[in-house]
């Protein structure tokens, strides 16, 4: 059954209740606390502005409390995650990247935004940045791991990042002909080096690298490339 209230976003700060959430009784009542002020609206916006710590378990309560009430919106729902100081935000991203039936679809500094629930392909790629849009297309393509060290690694994944074949630079582009999926510590490593002669120093070094992904994308970025001068000429 539809939601009957359309109301846009409920706006709920715990530390009006709370000093910390650091004790399971403190979880449970600021869960308690946002399922009463809850009235049907489709966003639930939670403020950890003033909260001087929260633990994991007691934070994720509220948190699953909140993905709960939104159950009734199905595609629909959100929850944002708002003035998260570093330790508040780094506590809550260990344990969303533990869980699958939420979703990570807005990173920023300070700020998180979830899909209270699994969805379908299309609807999930419509609620990520452009950024994450490339990383969910990449795994799709080349599979979902690092293809200079073979790690695990998917658009909702901390440390992922867009790898240029053709260095920026260079004069590479930002399509998805010119990137790769590559974890941060690689890409940090590899720096401007060209991609051949950075696959062959992982060859060298004896790393797991995706040998066939790297060499397909750089046929890609070569023959994008000559597109683009073709077109200039």
């Amino acid at each position: 059954m539809a939601p009957l209230v359309t109301a846009a976003t409920l706006r709920f700060e715990p530390a009006q209740r709370v000093r910390r959430l650091a004790r399971a009784e403190e979880g449970d009542n600021a869960a308690l606390a946002l399922s009463a002020s809850y009235r049907g609206e489709r966003v639930i916006s939670i403020g950890f502005g003033d909260l001087e710590s929260v633990r994991q378990g007691p934070a994720t309560h509220l948190v699953r409390e909140a993905c709960w009430l939104l159950k009734p919106w199905g595609r629909e729902g959100r929850v944002e995650l708002r003035s998260l100081r570093r330790p508040v935000r780094r506590t809550l991203l260990e344990w969303l990247g533990t869980v699958e039936d939420v979703t990570v679809v807005v990173t920023a500094r300070r700020k998180l935004v979830l899909l209270p629930a699994p969805d379908d392909l299309a609807r999930v790629e419509s609620t990520l940045s452009s950024t994450r849009r490339k990383m969910l297309r990449l795994g799709e393509r080349d599979g979902e791991h690092c293809v200079w060290c073979s790690t695990e690694l998917s658009y909702r994944s901390l440390h992922a990042t867009l790898d240029h074949v053709r260095c920026r630079s260079h004069g590479g582009a930002d399509g998805l002909d010119n990137l790769v999926l590559a974890c941060a510590a690689c890409n940090h490593a590899r720096a401007n080096a060209p991609a051949s002669s950075w696959l062959e120093q992982c060859v060298a070094d004896g790393r797991d690298v995706d040998a066939d992904a790297v060499l397909r994308a750089i046929a890609r970025s070569h023959a994008q490339r000559g597109r683009t001068l073709r077109r200039a000429a």
